[in-house]
């Protein structure tokens, strides 16, 4: 559902008082049905015959290092600093027929990521962006501003804008607007669109996330580029059973609610969920 309105998808620190915050997101082997300590291997996502297969790669140490999709049009690869922050992410999208790269660098203070440097290639040139990023009470994001600048890096000629919403340790909106500044010489960019996002979850389960299971960092950092993979859905410890999608692109509102059915494994993992048009299954290591 939340693939159907991916902007990027046509083209194609220990400041926080009292937060638990752990960049590689490990499972917690307390938490009750998390006994397991699984991996997210595999997700495959079937939306009415048009199947997307998006694999997960991880070290000896259980660090996500690569995800690629079934037939290679997305590769992301993600290197690490010595200390265990993450380093880089190279994400490249050869979907839409023609390479396009993301380049993104976190920026740490005190372990947290307080900024992203982002370099977004193309045929038509290259592009620079940072993003700051705040946080909410329970060590997640509570917003992240992203600035696009001019091939110069002399202008700012795009703004990406989240802000989240929780409840606990689950997300409980994310709003997302993307904004062209008029009057500027905006180059062609396939990603530079203007558009309202809204996406209200809520009806959690008490069940694990398989999103969630991915490390904490990586989600943060590729928030504003991977809304057709993990996006906002691993901003939650559980499972929303009703998402209500309120998309505007070009001044009109396209509204969406579905209800959604999951199945677990002995472990309390879901092994599948069912939405009215999308069946998406998830495989463990």
């Amino acid at each position: 559902m939340l693939s159907s309105c991916d902007p990027n998808q046509d083209a194609n620190g220990d400041f926080l008082i009292g937060a638990d915050y752990d960049p590689n997101n490990t499972p917690d082997p307390g938490t009750p049905g998390n006994t397991a300590g699984k991996l997210l291997k595999k997700i495959t996502i079937d939306d009415e015959g048009d199947v997307s297969v998006f694999n997960y790669t991880y070290n000896a140490d259980k660090k996500l290092t690569a995800v690629a999709t079934g037939d290679n049009s997305l590769k992301i690869a993600i290197t690490y600093q010595t200390g265990g922050n993450i380093a880089k992410i190279l994400r490249t999208d050869n979907s839409a027929g023609s390479i396009s790269t993301q380049e993104i660098v976190p920026v740490y203070t005190n372990n947290h990521i307080t900024k992203i440097n982002v370099t977004r290639t193309e045929s038509s040139g290259s592009v620079k962006s940072i993003a700051t990023v705040n946080y909410a009470a329970n060590g997640w994001p509570s917003s992240v501003k992203e600035d696009i600048y001019n091939p110069e890096n002399t202008q700012v000629i795009a703004n990406y804008d989240s802000s989240f919403s929780y409840v606990g340790s689950n997300i409980s909106q994310w709003k997302y607007q993307a904004t062209l500044k008029a009057g500027l010489p905006v180059p062609i960019f396939d990603f530079l669109q203007e558009l309202k996002l809204t996406v209200n979850m809520s009806e959690y389960d008490g069940k694990i996330n398989p999103y969630n299971l991915l490390p904490k960092d990586f989600l943060i950092a590729t928030v504003h580029s991977e809304a057709d993979a993990s996006s906002i859905t691993g901003f939650a410890k559980n499972n929303s059973a009703k998402i209500n999608v309120i998309f505007n692109f070009g001044g009109a509102n396209i509204e969406d609610t579905q209800s959604v059915k999951y199945v677990y494994d002995k472990d309390g993992y879901p092994t599948s969920v069912q939405s009215p048009d999308i069946l998406t299954t998830f495989e463990y290591q």
